[in-house]
C-alpha cells in the first residue's frame, strides 16, 4: 500500500476517533483543532513570482507524497483574507501560470493552495502567499536618452518585435493626448512625438489594441533661447572667447575648429567666465568641435557643455579640460550628452596650482562617452592639488582609455571637508599603463567617500602596458563602496599577470567576474543577449552604461 492511500486511512481514522470523541463530551466546542499528523498532509509554503504577462505560482510536493499522487486547489484573491475569490484552479503539478488573460495587470494578489483528499474533510489545510505578487504589464519602451527629449518633441522607441498601434501621453495635470503609430513608425520602430509643453512631466503608455505594452517617463526640456548662434564658418575661437559671463551659445550640425587667426591649432581660453556650448540639435553625432584645449584661468571660469562631439585628434588635443593660472575659485564643470574622443594626456587636469588653491564645487560627467585617449602617465580625472566637493559620473562609456588610472587625487590635502565622489552606471574598458599603481581611484592619504555602483569595470591594464595592480588608495578611514559591479580581467598585466587586489577597508557587495568577450581596445561595449549582467543591478535591471543595454 502505498505512502499516500496510508495517509488517507490514517486522515479516516482520526476523523472517526475524533468523532466518536465529539459524541460522547458534550463540553468539548465543535471547531476543534486538527492534529498536528493531519496538519502534514498539505504543501508547506506556496509562493507567486511577478512576471511582464503572467505570474508563476509554485509549492512543493504535499508532504508524504509522491509526484502526482495529489490534486491542488489553488484559490486567488485580491485580499489577504480570501473574502472574495476571483480565480479558481485545479491542477495534479505544483506551478501553476496565470496570464493577464485572467488577471489584471499591476494589480497585487495573493493565492493559496490545498491538498485535496478522496472527501473534502480529508482535505489539507490552506497554505497562503506570505507576500503579494502581481503581473507588472510588458514593457517594450526602450530608456529614453537625454538627447531624445527636446523642449517640445521626444522621441520614443520600443523593441523591434513588438506591434504596437498607438501611444497615450498624460500630462502632470492629467491631460491625456493619443498618437496613432504608423506603419512605417512600427517598422522602425520608434515614434517623435510633438507639440509637447518645455518643461512638463509626462507619463507614455503604449498600446497594442485596448492592450498596455509598457509605460516610461520623461521630463520635457527648457525651451532652448540661444544667446549666440554659431555656425561651422563661424569664428568659433574669437566668438566664444569674446563671450559674456553666462552665455548660452547654439552649435548649428556641422564641424567646428578652433584655430587662431594666423590658422593655427589654438587653446580655447576661459577667462574668469563660465559659459555654455549646445548643439542646436541636441544630437552629438551632427555636431562636432576639433580642439587643442580649453583652458581655465581666474575665478568664475567654468563650463557646461552638451549634446556635442569634441575630437582632439587633428588638434593634437593634449588635455580636454586644462585648469591652469593662480589661486581661483572655478565653477562647475558639466559634460552632459557629449563625446570626447583622441585627448593625448588627460580628459580633466586640475593639478598646476599650489595645494587647494584651486577650488570647486561639483564636476559632473553624464550621458557621455569617452574614447581612444593615448596611453599617457595621467589619470582621466587628474586632480592631485584641486580642492573640490562633489564628482558625479553617471550613465557614461570610458573607453580604450590608455591613462593611468580613473581618478587620481594624489596629493595629500588639508581640506574642510570630505569629498564625495559618485560613479553609478559606468561602463569602464581598457585603463591603466606606465606600471602606476591604484588606477581606479588614488586618494593618497586623504578621505574620500566614494560610491561605485551599477558599472562594469573590465580589462586593465591596457593593451601591453603593466601596473601595479593596486585598484584603490586611500585614508583607511575613508567611506568607499564597490556593489552591484562586474569587474573583469583586472591585473598587472605582463608575461605573468596577477589578480589586482582591493584594500580591506574597501566595503563590497554583489560583484562579479563574467568575460564578456571583450579586449582593451573594444570601444562597441553592448552586452550579450543572455548576459547575467542584464539583470544585475540595483533595480533588478543591466549593469554599466544604458546605452549597451539596448
Amino acid at each position: 500500500m502505498n505512502s499516500y492511500i496510508k495517509n488517507i486511512f490514517k486522515y479516516l481514522a482520526y476523523s472517526l476517533v475524533m468523532g466518536a470523541l465529539f459524541s460522547a463530551c458534550a463540553e468539548v466546542e465543535p471547531n476543534y483543532e486538527v492534529p498536528d499528523d493531519m496538519k502534514r498532509f498539505r504543501p508547506v509554503r506556496i509562493t507567486g513570482a511577478n512576471g511582464e504577462t503572467a505570474v508563476t505560482l509554485t509549492w512543493p510536493e504535499a508532504l508524504f507524497t509522491d509526484p502526482g499522487e495529489v490534486n491542488y486547489r489553488i484559490q486567488v484573491s485580491e485580499d489577504s483574507l480570501f473574502s472574495s475569490v476571483v480565480l479558481e484552479r485545479e491542477t495534479v503539478a505544483t506551478r501553476l501560470v496565470i496570464t493577464d488573460d485572467d488577471l489584471a495587470i499591476n494589480v497585487d494578489y495573493f493565492a493559496r493552495v490545498r491538498a485535496l483528499g478522496i472527501t473534502s474533510a480529508t482535505d489539507s489545510e490552506w497554505q497562503r502567499t506570505m507576500q503579494p505578487f502581481r503581473i507588472t504589464g510588458e514593457q517594450i519602451f526602450l530608456p529614453t536618452f537625454d538627447n531624445e527629449i527636446g523642449s517640445s518633441t521626444v522621441l520614443l522607441r520600443w523593441r523591434p518585435t513588438a506591434n504596437p498601434t498607438r501611444i497615450v501621453v498624460t500630462d502632470a495635470l492629467e491631460n491625456a493626448t493619443e498618437f496613432i503609430i504608423s506603419d512605417a513608425e512600427r517598422a522602425e520602430a520608434q515614434k517623435i512625438l510633438e507639440g509637447l509643453t518645455p518643461l512638463m512631466q509626462y507619463t507614455a503608455e503604449i498600446f497594442e489594441g485596448t492592450r498596455t505594452k509598457g509605460t516610461t517617463s520623461f521630463v520635457m526640456k527648457e525651451e532652448s533661447i540661444f544667446d549666440i548662434i554659431l555656425t561651422p564658418s563661424s569664428n568659433f575661437r574669437e566668438i566664444v572667447e569674446g563671450a559674456e559671463d553666462g552665455a548660452v551659445i547654439g552649435l548649428e550640425p556641422g564641424t567646428y575648429e578652433i584655430r587662431d587667426n594666423s590658422g593655427e591649432w589654438a587653446n580655447l581660453r576661459i577667462i574668469g567666465k563660465t559659459i555654455t556650448l549646445q548643439s542646436v540639435s541636441g544630437d552629438p553625432t551632427d555636431t562636432k568641435v576639433l580642439f587643442r584645449e580649453f583652458t581655465f584661468t581666474e575665478s568664475g571660469a567654468g563650463l557646461t557643455v552638451n549634446g556635442i562631439t569634441f575630437d582632439g585628434g587633428p588638434g593634437s588635443g593634449a588635455y580636454f579640460l586644462n585648469f591652469a593660472g593662480g589661486a581661483a575659485t572655478f565653477t562647475d564643470i558639466i559634460v552632459d550628452n557629449c563625446i570626447v574622443e583622441n585627448v593625448g594626456t588627460s580628459f580633466m587636469r586640475a593639478n598646476r596650482a599650489g595645494n587647494n588653491e584651486h577650488k570647486m564645487n561639483l564636476i559632473k560627467v553624464s550621458s557621455s562617452i569617452l574614447r581612444n585617449h593615448s596611453v599617457e602617465n595621467y589619470h582621466i580625472f587628474h586632480l592631485d592639488k584641486l580642492e573640490f566637493r562633489e564628482i558625479e559620473i553617471t550613465n557614461s562609456t570610458f573607453a580604450s582609455i590608455g591613462s593611468r588610472g580613473f581618478i587620481g587625487w594624489a596629493t595629500n590635502l588639508t581640506m574642510p571637508f570630505t569629498p564625495k565622489v559618485t560613479v553609478d552606471r559606468v561602463t569602464l574598458n581598457g585603463f591603466g599603463s606606465r606600471n602606476r599603481n591604484d588606477n581606479l581611484l588614488d586618494a593618497n592619504n586623504n578621505l574620500i567617500e566614494f560610491a561605485m555602483t551599477n558599472s562594469i569595470i573590465t580589462n586593465m591594464p591596457y593593451e601591453d602596458q603593466t601596473v601595479g595592480g593596486r585598484l584603490i588608495r586611500a585614508n583607511s578611514g575613508s567611506q568607499i563602496l564597490l556593489s552591484h559591479s562586474n569587474l573583469f580581467n583586472l591585473t598587472t598585466g605582463g608575461t605573468d599577470p596577477a589578480d589586482a587586489t582591493l584594500q580591506t577597508y574597501v566595503q563590497t557587495s554583489n560583484l562579479l567576474n563574467v568575460d564578456l568577450g571583450w579586449n582593451s581596445r573594444t570601444t562597441n561595449l553592448t552586452l550579450p543577449a543572455n548576459s547575467p549582467l542584464r539583470t544585475a543591478g540595483t533595480t533588478g535591471g543591466p549593469i554599466g552604461d544604458p546605452r549597451w543595454a539596448f
